[in-house]
């Protein structure tokens, strides 16, 4: 588990202290049921170079990623970004002007009336003769069949069901797997909660910080994570008004709240009410001064199903879901997801993108 590994190699205070909130942050989830190898490969293979430097027998963790950040430093100039690109920094954060939403709205006005909205996928077979699918849904106008060369999904493991058993054998026990390690059944997804709250720049503690960061008021940062150990329920909150110009007035801070997650599933059934006042119950006990005014409620979505947690066992299930993917005579079928790419936005755009490139040669080669 990511708990055993970093204990393991840094200690209990670096995991209670800093990896425990960020897994928190990342994956809403609990690090002594997170497989490190599967949530965070990145980090778990910096080991595997610490122990291939030949005079570092000891395994020293700093040289394993300084021998990374070399690497990855070579890969990016032999592969740089394409010219056309904004102008952007590695590892700083960024969205659109108006929310990370653009980017679906623009696919969607690229597309046109090829995209179908409140079409409910029910089933998907194969025709023998031919190799093409049929894939049948319900729609607002009635149950509607459409034929075609490829069939990619993305829809979450938790929403399959049987639909795919006549073209894969074996996904739906597969999904619905009991694994005694984790006593889970399937892939796990919690419920989360995104609380955004705004509140006067008076309202928060008047603080210098060290090392000439500025003052608490103006949130001179990107964010807090919350250790459990602290007695707060909010996972982390994003300083959304730090981050990025022009989202509220300049004497007001917006703060995006995440609340919930596999060590707090209740959020998922509590009033939407109930949920933004433990969230301000929260912020009042690190960021706001007392007696601060209630916050303005600029939003709150709970999502009952969040985030895919990539718990013990779950490398071993994508590994069984590969194997009923080249049983699939004739490829064709693309199972995909924040299950298989990562949960984070860039690896799963960055996953869809390379993937997009083989579904398009795949139809280009039906056509011959």
């Amino acid at each position: 588990t990511i708990k055993d590994w970093i204990i393991r190699i840094l200690g209990d205070e670096v995991f209670y202290r800093i990896i425990d909130p960020f897994v928190s942050g990342v994956y809403a989830g609990d690090p002594t049921t997170l497989s490190m190898k599967a949530a965070l490969p990145k980090i778990s293979r910096i080991e595997q170079y610490s122990y291939d430097i030949e005079w570092n027998k000891f395994g020293a963790l700093f040289y394993g990623g300084l021998a990374r950040q070399v690497e990855l430093t070579k890969e990016r100039k032999a592969d740089p970004p394409d010219a056309d690109w904004v102008e952007f920094e590695y590892g700083n954060p960024g969205s659109f002007r108006r929310g990370l939403s653009t980017l679906p709205r623009a696919i969607e006005e690229e597309l046109g009336d090829r995209v179908k909205l409140e079409w409910t996928l029910t089933s998907v077979d194969k025709n023998k003769d031919d190799g093409n699918y049929r894939v049948t849904f319900d729609t607002p106008s009635g149950t509607q069949t459409i034929t075609a060369k490829a069939v990619v999904s993305t829809m979450p493991t938790h929403a399959m069901g049987s639909i795919f058993e006549p073209v894969l054998p074996g996904s739906a026990d597969l999904f619905s797997k009991e694994r005694d390690i984790v006593q889970r059944r399937g892939i796990y997804y919690p419920p989360v909660a995104a609380v955004t709250l705004a509140y006067p720049k008076s309202s928060f503690r008047d603080v210098e910080l060290a090392n000439d960061f500025g003052n608490l008021r103006d949130l001179p940062g990107f964010g807090s994570l919350n250790p459990r150990s602290e007695g707060v329920r909010t996972l982390g909150t994003l300083w959304s008004s730090s981050l990025f110009p022009d989202r509220c007035p300049s004497d007001y801070n917006v703060l995006l709240n995440y609340i919930g997650g596999s060590r707090d599933p209740a959020i998922g059934t509590m009033p939407e009410e109930d949920v933004i006042a433990a969230v301000d119950t929260d912020l009042r006990k690190n960021l706001l001064r007392e007696g601060a005014p209630g916050p303005k409620v600029l939003g709150i979505k709970v999502w009952p199903t969040a985030i895919p947690q990539y718990e013990l066992g779950h490398l071993e299930l994508m590994k069984e879901l590969e194997g009923l993917e080249e049983k699939n005579e004739g490829g064709g079928l693309w199972v995909c997801g924040n299950y298989r790419s990562g949960v984070a936005f860039p690896d799963c755009v960055t996953f869809g993108y390379e993937h997009a490139k083989v579904v398009k040669e795949y139809v280009e080669k039906k056509k011959v």
